[in-house]
Formats: structure tokens, C-alpha cells, sequence
């Protein structure tokens, strides 16, 4: 059997938090260093997003605010420019140029972040202790509709890192945007499967309902390029830069072979196989179990 992604391996509080050196605005590089705070909150977020938007001045006054208190609040911006111009570097330089920005602002391009931490939304907040484990996974507050909440979820879940304490309420829904990965086609000319792998790919989303996704097609063409790429073969499906079926190969210009479920080979992968770990790469937030919109009241069963 295939050895299938499981949604249930995302990003737990009580885990450790991923380290991460991102640049920031200035093209200054930033790291993720729980020991030399108090706390710290990592925020995955969007510039073009409403609810991110909505909740922006609320972050910003929650980073001035726990400035003085050893807190530092880190602001990651992860979506694919492709179809998103305004989360590129320009983009966010520009916000922080009309300073719109308390603390620093840093892409992950290559969205290695996003998925380390499992984020599926934008604006996804997580709070780091000293130690570095996670303490605090969802939202800034209850509705984005309403400033009066002031981020109180994460202003409470900091008071209580801060304060020694266990945390209240450590886990609320996430809700947002989806955060945009970069799912792309790789291939090779030497292939004859490249026109029925994207059609595999293309209605695979279709079935999955995702048609929104924007699909990149990209030729590998050179040695070099493929050893840059860590491309295995042709054609090569990922997800925010990561190969959707992982192989133990060193990279080559070669026609790939994929084994299915009844143990034979293929030029291709399965169509089910493709979609399961489709749907599990590009989960939105209300995709994810026990997800509950934060605005109803949640079942009495819910974590959040």
C-alpha cells in the first residue's frame, strides 16, 4: 500500500516549534530563537487577504504592547506571488515603508515554514515558550469583524506563557484565507507522459473541488538544473516545493516510476493516491477535523 500523507501530522500544541531563519524587508535575516524570549509569537499572514487585514492593527497593537514584556512577534508572509503579486518582497517592502508593520515582516518564498508548522491559513497565529515548544495554535480572537475583541485569544494565551501558567484556551480555530502554496508540474522532454500528467493533475483539483489552484508547469531541461530542483524524474508533482511523493533517488534527467497500490508500476500515479495527498497539501483550515468556525458556538466535543 502507499505510504499516504496523514492530515493528523500537522503542528500540535506541546510540540516543538520548528526553527527558521527567514529574511526579512531589508533582506536581513531573522531566526526564530525561543531561549532569548520570554515568548514568542509566529504569525503566518497575507497582504491582500480581508481577514488578515481585518486583524492586522490588532497584531501590530499586540506587538507593541508585549515589547517591553520580552515578547517578540514575528510576522511570516508564505503565499506564492504567482497569482498573489502583493505578497511578494515588493509587496510587503511597501507596507513597511507606510509603516504598517510593528516588528519584522518575513517571506518564506520557499515555503518551507508554512509547511514545517503545518499552517493552512492566513492569518494563523502560534505562541512559542522559552523552551520553544508551542503553547498557543489558532486565532487572534473570536470574529475579525470585531476590533473590540483586541486579539484577546492571544493576549491570553501570552499572559499566561508570561505569567508561568498554563494556557487557558491553547488551541482555537484558525480562520481566514487559505494560504496559496505553489503547486507545480515538474517535467522532463525526454518523457512521454508530460500532456497525461497534467491532465491528471488538472482533474484531480477539479474532483477535489480546488479548480482555484494555480498550476505551474515547469520544463526541467539541464543536469544542473534538475540537482538544484531535486528533481527524481519526470513528471514530478509538488506542493509548496516539496515532491507530493517522496523518493529515496538521487536527481536526474529520467522517466519516473510510480508504484500503485497493487504493487505495479507506472508512469503515473494513481489517481486516488494523487488526490489524497492533494487534499492533505492544500487543506484549508475548515478542511482540517474539528475545525469549527469561531463565530458559532463550538460542539461539546471540539478542542477549540
Amino acid at each position: 500500500m502507499s505510504d499516504r500523507p496523514r492530515a493528523d501530522r500537522r503542528l500540535a500544541v506541546g510540540d516543538p516549534a520548528p526553527s527558521f531563519s527567514l529574511p526579512d524587508t531589508e533582506g536581513r535575516t531573522v531566526r526564530l530563537d525561543p531561549g532569548a524570549r520570554a515568548a514568542t509569537v509566529v504569525v503566518f499572514t497575507a497582504n491582500g487577504c480581508p481577514f488578515a487585514r481585518a486583524w492586522h492593527g490588532r497584531i501590530q497593537d499586540v506587538a507593541r504592547a508585549y515589547a517591553g514584556r520580552d515578547v517578540a512577534v514575528l510576522q511570516v508572509v508564505s503565499n506564492d506571488e504567482t497569482d498573489h503579486p502583493e505578497d511578494s518582497a515588493a509587496g510587503m517592502r511597501q507596507r513597511v515603508a507606510a509603516g504598517e508593520l510593528a516588528g519584522p515582516f518575513l517571506r518564506d518564498a520557499e515555503q518551507s515554514v508554512a509547511r514545517a508548522y503545518g499552517a493552512t491559513a492566513t492569518p494563523e497565529v502560534f505562541v512559542v515558550d522559552r523552551a520553544g515548544l508551542v503553547r498557543y495554535h489558532g486565532a487572534p480572537d473570536g470574529d475579525h469583524d470585531d476590533p473590540a475583541q483586541d486579539a484577546a485569544w492571544l493576549r491570553a494565551a501570552l499572559d499566561d506563557v508570561l505569567a508561568g501558567r498554563a494556557v487557558a484556551r491553547p488551541l482555537t480555530s484558525p480562520a481566514g484565507c487559505s494560504l496559496k502554496w505553489r503547486v507545480e508540474l515538474l517535467w522532463w522532454a525526454g518523457c512521454p507522459t508530460h500532456d497525461r500528467a497534467a491532465a491528471l493533475l488538472r482533474d484531480t483539483l477539479a474532483e477535489l473541488g480546488r479548480a482555484d489552484v494555480h498550476v505551474v508547469e515547469r520544463e526541467v531541461g539541464t543536469r544542473e538544473e534538475a540537482a538544484r530542483l531535486g528533481f527524481p524524474g519526470s513528471p514530478t508533482f509538488s506542493v509548496g516545493r516539496r515532491d507530493l511523493f517522496p523518493v529515496e533517488a538521487a536527481s536526474a534527467l529520467t522517466c519516473r516510476v510510480y508504484v500503485r497500490d497493487d504493487g505495479r508500476s507506472s508512469p503515473l500515479p494513481e489517481g486516488a493516491d494523487l488526490a489524497a495527498r492533494l487534499r492533505d497539501a492544500l487543506a484549508r483550515p475548515w478542511d482540517l477535523p474539528h475545525w469549527v468556525d469561531p463565530r458559532r458556538p463550538a460542539p461539546a466535543d471540539s478542542p477549540s
